[in-house]
């Protein structure tokens, strides 16, 4: 069975949302991490303020991109889909923005601790909310073509409807003089 490209984006973002996103991480023996030292502090906050960018970026994106998906006729044909499936994008993009608010917490309360596991399994997860951040960018991407598709129909039929409309100015004729 065949899942069209939408419906594809939409299950990736349904499990995205349900924290079923790749599992990337250290599956060494514990007895092997315990001779490692953790990960340099200031290079996990420096890839967690990457990351707060990133978000912050996909936010802003986000949030102009909507208002071009509103200003879309909804009478044009597979509008409610494109719609639908930005506000389901939309929706993936808050919940991992919420982890990343959740990510700030957690890597300063790692920091705190000077735990090397609770470092690294913080670092981990930056680097999996990195990368749905970045399978969100090309979702955006994907849409932002979307909708300047849509754009251009809408304008294209603006035109149309006003050439229709726009009466033309009425032709001189020249009448001939009746002789009587």
């Amino acid at each position: 069975m065949r899942v069209p490209d939408g419906s594809r984006s939409l299950i990736f973002l349904l499990g995205l949302a349900a924290g079923g996103g790749p599992s990337v991480g250290c599956h060494r023996p514990v007895a092997d991490q315990a001779g490692q030292a953790g990960p340099n502090p200031d290079s996990v906050k420096q890839s967690f303020a990457g990351l707060e960018k990133q978000f912050s970026d996909l936010q802003q994106s986000f949030s102009n991109l909507s208002k071009d998906v509103e200003a879309i006729p909804a009478n044009l044909p597979g509008y409610p889909q494109l719609r639908a499936h930005f506000y389901a994008v939309e929706e993936a993009r808050g919940v991992t923005d919420a982890k990343v608010t959740i990510l700030s917490g957690r890597l300063g309360s790692a920091l705190r601790s000077g735990k090397p596991d609770e470092l690294r399994q913080v670092s981990n997860d930056i680097d999996k909310a990195s990368h749905d951040g970045r399978q969100i960018g090309a979702l955006y991407i994907k849409l932002l073509h979307e909708v300047m598709a849509f754009r251009r129909v809408a304008d294209e039929r603006k035109s149309a409807l006003a050439a229709s409309s726009d009466p033309s100015p009425p032709t001189k004729t020249k009448r001939s003089k009746s002789r009587h």
